[in-house]
């Protein structure tokens, strides 16, 4: 093999040992992410820190449509690990539903998140499905797993 033929097969092999690098060395792309998120997610929003141990995170609250003919409300909770150094992304530690959204039918108008030092409490504005009835619910995060929902007088 000469050596411009030799040189070649070392570009080649740098080059590809390159485009083998780890996805988490490049930036995410936004634009596929949204294209992958689902129609029937209405809301996703972060909801506060949390340690337990030596684990740590953030959590977010995500507001699903159910598919039920009345327009009933599916939410969830889920917990985020912190990354770890060089990877870049969170992973999902624990996802826990509040099942009493779809029970009572609620339909969520609005909210808002209040931080805490290891979570957070989120106060929720909803309607009764079918009656139309105003209530207000409180949502309080912990670490992961620790959740109560409960609606207000």
């Amino acid at each position: 093999m000469g050596r411009f033929a030799a040189a070649s097969v070392a570009w080649v092999l740098l080059a590809a040992g390159f485009s083998a690098l780890p996805a988490q060395a490049q930036a995410p792309d936004p634009a596929r992410a949204l294209a992958t998120l689902s129609p029937e997610i209405m809301f996703v929003r972060a909801t506060g820190g949390w340690t337990t141990g030596e684990r740590e995170g953030t959590s977010r609250i995500v507001l699903v449509r159910s598919g039920a003919p009345d327009g009933a409300q599916r939410l969830f909770v889920q917990w985020l690990n912190r990354p770890e150094a060089g990877s870049g992304r969170p992973a999902i530690a624990a996802t826990e539903e509040i099942p009493e959204v779809f029970d009572w039918r609620v339909g969520i108008e609005d909210y808002r998140v209040e931080p805490e030092a290891n979570g957070a409490r989120v106060v929720i504005d909803g309607r009764v499905i079918g009656t139309g009835r105003s209530r207000r619910y409180v949502l309080s995060i912990g670490p992961p797993g620790e959740v109560t929902f409960s609606a207000l007088r």
